[in-house]
Order: structure tokens, then C-alpha cells, then sequence
């Protein structure tokens, strides 16, 4: 359980909280917080006439953050600046577009997908466009910065990002990296969209590829010449225990001139049921449960990795609650 101590949430606390998160995502989609975070002011009747909104929806959306002290309204009402925790809001707004927009016709149907057998139906219901855009949001913040810190002494030649979502992380490493080349592959067709046009848009379609395939089936030598390989939050879809061990047998062949593994993922909080759970943790569980997907811990990672081709050489903290890089090698 967590150290820190919360009192539990009551109804009306969860309720606005509702409604709170997804105003966050509103304001997100309507380039609203973008405004701010530029300018510091925004004038809403203005905002909503050029736009073509509702001022009365909108104005609805900018009472729900400014009872959250993100915004506040000044002189006559309709000029809009940022709030006491704008910073706040603006670092983690990622997570809220992933849950809202991401998985939202999960949460709306959870009682029908808590039966059993409908795990694989909860899984093609979520927007994959909208969890690579949220992704690359929070990714901007809270996982790049430590991806960057890791693979900055690495030598290597070619890398591939499994799982590679809006291609944000791929676009950065490009960059960071003049004369490597990469490659990524997802199995989603709307992330696989948003990372070739965030490739084509940054002018490296002659050094990244982008692949829409399931990294849990790629072929035996598929990718040769690629000698280090990244994964962020794609791990635990390789479970159950014996899937997993499998599965990373099979990225190891993969990948025949691979040095090295970076996993990064998020692993089981155990505190679903804790009101002081951090942003994210609870969110991550929940959704995952609905597509009866199992999300190890730290101790079952551990145990899939000494099954494996793998060597688990060292582990970096991310900056997502519950989450970390392994750094796995492979055996000899």
C-alpha cells in the first residue's frame, strides 16, 4: 500500500472529478490550453467565435478547470489566463486525453465487458489515433527526457521501436542521432498513420521506416542489422507468464544482431484500491482488467526475464508513476 494517506473519495468528489476529466480533454482538442500556455491570456467570447463553439459549452468547460484552480477568469469575465495549477495540468494532460478519448467506449461499456470472453472485444474498441496522440503527450514529459538520458552513451547503428505509437519517440531519437537509422513497427493502423506523417513532417523518411505488424509474431531474422531495440508500454501485452517468455524467445530472433533491449513499461501498482494511487496507476489497471489483460509486477518481470534469452542487466525509473526501464542483454 501507498505511504502516503488520502481520505476515500465521495460521490460527489467522483462525480465532478467526471465531468472534470473530461473537460481537460475538451480543452485539449479544442487547442484551448495550447492558447494559453502561449499567450497567457485567452479571450473566450473571441476564442469560441473563431473556433465556431458554443460559448455556452465552452463556458462549462473553463468553469469545470477553473474549479480545479488550472484556469481563472479576471476582469470581465470572459478573459481567460492560467491558474495556480495550469503548470500542473499541462505536463499531465496526456493522460487524460488516453483515458477520455483513448478508452472511452470502454469505460462507458465496462459492466458488459467485465464478462467473461470479452476481453478481445474491450481491445478493438479502444482509439488507437487518440492513445499515440496522448502518448506522445505525456511521453514529451515524463518518458522522453529519461529515454534520451539512457541511449545517449549507447552505441548502435540501426534501432526499432516496438510499439512505436505517433512515432514522437522515433522522431526525437532521429534527430538526437544524424547518421543512425530506425525503424517501427505497431500493430495499430491508426498509430502506424500518425507516425509516418510525424516522420514525413520531420523530414527523415530516408533513416526511419515505419511497419504496421505485431511485434509478438514478427518472423525469425525479420530484422537483421538492427542492434538495439526499444519497447515502451507494449511488455504487458505479451502475458501470461509463458506467452511472455515466448514472446521475448521470439524478439531475440527477431532481431539476430541485437546488443541490447531497452523494455520500458508500467507494472502493477497494487493500489486500485487506494485513494492516495497516483495519477495514472489506477486508470492503467482498470482498463487493462476490462480487456482481461494481466499486468505483472516488478517480481513476475523478473521471472520472465530468467526464462528468456535475456540477461536483466539494470532498471531506470520513469518519471510515469509505476513505470521503468529493464535493460536486458542477450545471453550467451
Amino acid at each position: 500500500m501507498s505511504t502516503d494517506t488520502a481520505a476515500p473519495l465521495s460521490m460527489r468528489q467522483a462525480f465532478n472529478g467526471t465531468i472534470l476529466a473530461s473537460a481537460i480533454a475538451a480543452a485539449v482538442e479544442l487547442g484551448l490550453l495550447d492558447v494559453l500556455d502561449e499567450d497567457r491570456t485567452c479571450a473566450l467570447d473571441a476564442f469560441a467565435r473563431e473556433r465556431g463553439l458554443s460559448f455556452r459549452a465552452l463556458r462549462l468547460i473553463v468553469d469545470a478547470l477553473e474549479g480545479a484552480d488550472a484556469v481563472a477568469t479576471v476582469g470581465d469575465g470572459v478573459t481567460l489566463v492560467p491558474g495556480p495549477r495550469f503548470s500542473e495540468l499541462w505536463e499531465n494532460k496526456g493522460y487524460f486525453v488516453w483515458l477520455v478519448q483513448g478508452h472511452a467506449p470502454l469505460l462507458a461499456r465496462a459492466g458488459e465487458l467485465a464478462r467473461a470472453g470479452r476481453g478481445q472485444d474491450a481491445v478493438r474498441l479502444r482509439d488507437g489515433a487518440a492513445i499515440a496522440r496522448a502518448g506522445r503527450d505525456y511521453g514529451h514529459f515524463h518518458v522522453d527526457p529519461v529515454v534520451e538520458r539512457v541511449t545517449a552513451g549507447l552505441d548502435f547503428e540501426r534501432a526499432a521501436d516496438l510499439g512505436c505509437g505517433s512515432g514522437r519517440r522515433l522522431v526525437r531519437l532521429a534527430l538526437r542521432h544524424p547518421g543512425k537509422r530506425f525503424v517501427g513497427i505497431d500493430v495499430d493502423a491508426g498509430a502506424v498513420e500518425a507516425a509516418t506523417k510525424a516522420v514525413a513532417d520531420a523530414g527523415l523518411g530516408d533513416r526511419v521506416e515505419i511497419v504496421h505488424g505485431d511485434v509478438a509474431r514478427l518472423a525469425k531474422g525479420r530484422h537483421p542489422g538492427v542492434d538495439l531495440v526499444l519497447s515502451f508500454f507494449l511488455g504487458h501485452d505479451l502475458w501470461p507468464p509463458a506467452d511472455c517468455a515466448a514472446s521475448l524467445g521470439r524478439l531475440r530472433e527477431a532481431f539476430p544482431d541485437v546488443r541490447r533491449l531497452l523494455l520500458g513499461d508500467t507494472y502493477r501498482s497494487d493500489l486500485s484500491n487506494d485513494p492516495a494511487a497516483p495519477l495514472f496507476s489506477l486508470g492503467f489497471e482498470y482498463t487493462h482488467a476490462l480487456m482481461d489483460q494481466h499486468i505483472p509486477d516488478t517480481g513476475e518481470w523478473e521471472d520472465a526475464i530468467a526464462r528468456s534469452p535475456w540477461r536483466l542487466d539494470d532498471r531506470t525509473e520513469l518519471d510515469v508513476p509505476h513505470s521503468c526501464i529493464l535493460h536486458l542483454t542477450p545471453r550467451t
